[in-house]
């Protein structure tokens, strides 16, 4: 049977060619992901348009641009922003400052933007039998795949359009200067589609695929980040380092970098498209590792069971915050120096009501940390999803469990996921403001600031999960409270958000330690609606009906 299905493969494929229907499939692509690629071009484009608006009025002089330049000149600030060439042009262009303050950031943010675009049409529609449907149609081997290639590089340049028209007003910005700092996201972009790409030939599963692209795109941020501290080679090792390395609205302003993008997307193409004609339908490259004959007795309970699958992205978010604090920590200790040269306008953006400019500093990153815990939060969450839906949840559902016994059971991992990346944020942030600021007291005050934080991230979890509940087809409706609470509490003063507004986010409740006392009382007050809203949500999974594909 093996060989005669695969006498009729050969044999159609000579006949349509492995591209054959490519074009239907790119239209069909296209309808199904119009919502998903609409609301990251509103959510990219429309924040870089806000940002570079209100810049004139946050740095309004020369002198004042070129005062914060000398102030941010260190590694460490370096290795948080970009390269140090874009500092000297501060001064003369706020598009330089704009570059060198957004590249960084953005340019990661893009490319989860294409990883999730390129994993979810190709090994997740593989996994979930959808591409099992399509090739049953006369299309080519390789027409998923390019077509869903092409989709991603038709949204790159959609995306570094748009990203050039958000910022062609800015001072000191001309249009090519404009379009090269769009066609930098469009590199990314199209870079990071092809590393996802060939993550979905090596690994079997779309989860797996996920880890490898994100684990690439953690490598390359990190050796962008040693690069622009040391001034030395890792900056090249990253795509978004290619992009920050074009000196975008400075006098050295280059095109070339992004030929590298070009080279490096072309052969990551032929490699994915290379691997797909080689290894099996349903499988990947890289083979699996066979489990245990005999299941440990823990896995008898769903619970466990749950809290085993969901173990990836549990290390997951205990590496990444336990860098991403680290990385931040060591900017406090040069807090107050680097604070001391801003203006009213500026210092608004970090001051918490209380304390040293440190101290400030301090609850402010504390807060930026919670929001990057609670996304691993909401994964856990969207995982309980594809598991309902790829048919693995069926099997559960159908032993002797209560009627949301295995849907709820996400919850409690949600809960600990996201709390403990919250804490292990909070170790590396509190070591190494310790080392820095010389104070080991430092440590206990950056980590309570971090747990105060969890009631917060865990009513935001909750929300994920009650929209899971009640309206488990609308998935993307978890992230837009997360898109909401971040852009409130990020950027809520340079954007004047009135206050009603922002106390809408149950990050604005959790207190601003050390910079304030903490709250106790609004914290428990959150422990109480974040449970409310839990409860909401186990409800929803009570009433509706499972849908297994």
């Amino acid at each position: 049977m093996a060989t005669a299905t695969a006498a009729s493969s050969t044999a159609r494929e000579q006949t349509l060619g492995t591209l054959a229907g490519t074009g239907r499939l790119l239209r069909f692509q296209a309808r199904r992901t119009r919502v998903y690629l609409t609301g990251w071009f509103v959510g990219l484009v429309g924040m870089s348009w806000l940002v570079a608006a209100s810049f004139p009025e946050l740095y309004p002089s020369p002198e004042d641009r070129a005062e914060f330049a000398l102030t941010v000149d260190t590694p460490a600030m370096r290795s948080m922003t970009g390269p140090g060439e874009y500092l000297d042009a501060y001064a003369a262009s706020t598009g330089a400052m704009f570059a060198h303050q957004m590249i960084l950031w953005t340019g990661a943010i893009a490319a989860v933007m294409f990883i999730l675009l390129i994993t979810r049409l190709t090994r997740s529609d593989e996994e979930t039998s959808r591409l099992e449907v399509i090739r049953s149609l006369p299309v080519g081997r390789r027409s998923d795949l390019a077509a869903a290639l092409m989709l991603a590089a038709f949204a790159a340049v959609a995306l570094g359009l748009l990203m050039a028209l958000a910022v062609s007003g800015m001072q000191g910005v001309d249009a090519e200067g404009a379009l090269l700092y769009g066609l930098g996201f469009t590199a990314i972009g199209i870079v990071f589609a092809s590393v996802t790409a060939v993550a979905a030939q090596l690994a079997s599963y779309g989860s797996s695929a996920n880890g490898l692209a994100f684990g690439t795109l953690g490598f390359t941020v990190l050796m962008g980040a040693i690069g622009s501290a040391q001034e030395s080679w890792p900056l090249w090792l990253s795509p978004v380092g290619w992009a920050q390395l074009t000196y975008v609205f400075t006098p050295e302003q280059r095109w070339w970098p992004l030929a590298v993008a070009a080279v490096v997307g072309a052969l990551l193409v032929w490699l994915a498209f290379a691997l797909v004609a080689k290894r099996d339908f349903g499988l990947g490259m890289l083979p699996g590792r066979p489990g245990p004959s005999i299941a440990a007795p823990g896995l008898n309970s769903i619970g466990t069971l749950t809290f085993r699958l969901t173990r990836g992205l549990l290390w997951a978010g205990v590496i990444t915050m336990l860098v991403l604090g680290a990385a931040y920590g060591s900017v406090v200790g040069s807090a107050d120096d680097m604070l001391s040269g801003l203006s009213d306008t500026q210092r608004q953006l970090i001051d918490q009501g209380g304390g040293s400019m440190a101290e400030n500093f301090s609850a402010t990153i504390a807060k930026i940390d919670a929001f990057f815990a609670t996304i691993f939060g909401l994964l856990v969450i969207g995982r309980a999803r594809k598991e309902e839906t790829g048919g693995r949840g069926e099997l559960l559902a159908s032993a002797p469990v209560p009627r949301s016994g295995w849907p709820g059971s996400y919850l409690p991992a949600a809960l600990l996921v996201s709390a403990t990346a919250t804490v292990v944020g909070g170790i590396g942030l509190g070591l190494a403001a310790a080392g820095s600021v010389g104070d080991w007291s430092y440590f206990g005050k950056l980590l309570l600031a971090s747990v105060i934080q969890i009631p917060a991230v865990w009513v935001m979890v909750a929300l994920a999960f009650a929209c899971f509940g009640w309206l488990p087809r609308a998935g993307w409706l978890r992230w837009l409270p997360w898109v909401y609470t971040f852009v409130v509490g990020y950027y809520g003063d340079l954007l004047e958000v009135p206050g009603r507004a922002r106390d809408v986010s149950p990050f604005e409740h959790a207190g601003a330690y050390p910079a304030q006392d903490v709250e106790w009382l609004s914290i428990a007050v959150l422990l109480v609606v974040g449970a409310a809203i839990a409860a909401l949500g186990l409800a929803g999974v009570r009433r509706r009906n499972l849908h297994f594909a």
